[in-house]
């Protein structure tokens, strides 16, 4: 039997044999004590649902989390306990690094100001203020920066904000960040020491004359202007990562990934230029946004997920629209960059302005947060794609964009280990059932998830539990030291364990957040 019937009867028979797990209401209760490593998120008193992350080296307080609302920025323990509180009038929050290494995740917060007008919007200066995260200590090293207003024939001008939630790139290798304006020509890192940033050291970015001067390493970019850099390449995607035993800020930009050195600007700072551009188009604008993540079994070898987030199906689902992100990232592919040989592994799948606008949802990408299946050796990649009408999930060959096979008709959320076994689950939903006609569009999916075990020998899943009326409750959070995106955030799913028992958060057709166990 091919492998994806053999799947799509396990689905059936997970379904037939009512293999459900108890679930309990959203209730507003205490928040209760959690170690970070037995779940991702805690319930708050209010009933709300907050992610946290690992404290090190700190007794008492196991884990930190941070929300802004009311005009406060809060940092919050394992137990729902809150630990100091700042004013700000920002909304936008990026953390998880530890800048001045002492174990507690630090936060930053985008400060917007209005300056007057663009088009019909408002034009703004925008300021990062980073915080420790073990004080709420505030720090501003960046100078404030105006919004780019941008104005094309035929369309009306629109801004652009230089700092947000994307400017911080980060790694687990070091403590330093790489600060990067929305559109760069200039980008710095920032070292802390003595109780302050520094950001003594700069790179030029690849989008000016400067770039093509400086870099021994710089390359011809892939349209034919004859020039290196292209002009106004986008934010940078990517992160701070070790290569090859140094440690370098690795990043898509317009048309190409890069690698700097982490240190001062000098002609060989630019380690590695890797020109591209997907399908070999050059009538597209070589965007590269998605999710960027450091392959756990190849650390040389790091992969871009071009398209979605799984979020934006989450979101459709709830209002039972297509309308979070019609565009999908636009220009959709799967890189895998070997930045020890750099080299580039692309595979094309669709852009959203061919057949004038008509490729919104054709082969439209979508991954989740974890896409890697962790092997001996190189992983292979998890993630969606929207074809003819219909979900189809992609599992690679390892270490390449080549599928291993597609499966008709689900839709992976997140491969996370629920129940803390040590065996990682894949949470999928069907999108199509056996006994639906094929001729209408199948683009939501059905209320219901089931959780598999992937078997690298045999290459199959095979389903432990089934949730009817639920999906994951997908909520956004910090990217992490190995995994990043071009949203500035992940959008994983959740546990929750402050009753001793690991239990995945789902959301129902009707709109609670319930607990489920597997």
């Amino acid at each position: 039997m091919p492998r994806r019937h053999l799947f799509r009867t396990l689905i059936a028979t997970a379904a037939a044999a009512g293999m459900v797990a108890a679930s309990l209401g959203l209730a507003a209760t205490p928040a209760h004590a959690v170690g970070p490593a037995d779940g991702t998120v805690i319930q708050l008193a209010d009933g709300s649902y907050l992610p946290i992350m690992p404290v090190t080296g700190h007794a008492g307080v196991l884990a930190v989390g941070y929300r802004v609302s009311g005009g406060q920025l809060r940092a919050y323990d394992q137990d729902g306990v809150q630990l100091w509180a700042r004013s700000t009038t920002g909304t936008q929050l990026s953390g998880g690094y530890d800048f001045d290494a002492d174990g507690w995740p630090d936060v930053a917060v985008v400060i917007s100001a209005t300056t007057g007008t663009c088009g019909v919007s408002p034009h703004t200066t925008t300021t990062l203020h980073f915080y420790q995260g073990a004080t709420g200590t505030q720090h501003t090293p960046l100078s404030p920066m105006s919004d780019i207003c941008w104005s094309f024939p035929g369309t009306t001008p629109y801004p652009t904000h230089q700092w947000s939630e994307l400017t911080p790139l980060w790694g687990d290798e070091t403590t330093t960040l790489l600060a990067s304006p929305y559109y760069a020509t200039t980008s710095w890192y920032l070292g802390f020491s003595g109780g302050a940033f520094n950001a003594s050291n700069a790179l030029y970015y690849p989008s000016t004359s400067s770039y093509d001067a400086t870099y021994t390493n710089s390359q011809p970019n892939t349209y034919p202007t004859g020039t290196d850099y292209i002009q106004y390449a986008h934010v940078a995607n990517g992160l701070i990562t070790s290569v090859s035993g140094q440690n370098r800020a690795v990043f898509w930009t317009t048309g190409r990934v890069v690698q700097y050195a982490i240190g001062p600007l000098s002609s060989s700072q630019l380690v590695a230029d890797r020109p591209y551009l997907t399908g070999g188009r050059t009538d597209i604008a070589a965007r590269n946004y998605g999710l960027v993540g450091v392959d756990p079994g190849s650390p040389n070898s790091i992969a871009l997920l071009a398209g979605t987030s799984n979020y934006s199906l989450y979101q459709d689902a709830i209002t039972g629209t297509q309308s979070y992100d019609v565009w999908g990232g636009i220009e959709r592919h799967v890189s895998i960059y070997n930045a020890a040989a750099n080299t580039i592994d692309d595979r094309f799948f669709s852009y959203a302005h061919d057949a004038s606008d008509g490729h919104k949802y054709q082969n439209r990408v979508s991954y989740p947060a974890h896409p890697f299946v962790q092997r001996s050796g190189a992983s292979r990649l998890a993630y969606n794609v929207f074809r003819d009408g219909r979900w189809r999930l992609h599992v690679s060959q390892p270490g390449s964009t080549t599928s291993l096979y597609e499966l008709d008709d689900v839709f992976l959320w997140d491969i996370v280990d629920v129940n803390g076994d040590g065996t990682k689950e894949w949470l999928i939903s069907p999108t199509r059932y056996a006994s639906d006609p094929l001729g209408p569009s199948y683009y939501f999916p059905k209320w219901q998830t089931s959780a598999y075990h992937w078997n690298e020998t045999s290459l199959t899943l095979t389903t432990v539990a089934t949730f009817t009326d639920a999906i994951p409750y997908l909520q956004k959070t910090f990217t992490t030291a190995n995994t990043t995106s071009s949203d500035g955030s992940l959008a994983p799913a959740h546990i929750v364990a402050d009753t001793g028992v690991r239990q995945l958060l789902v959301r129902t057709s009707s709109g609670t957040v319930e607990r489920r166990t597997l």
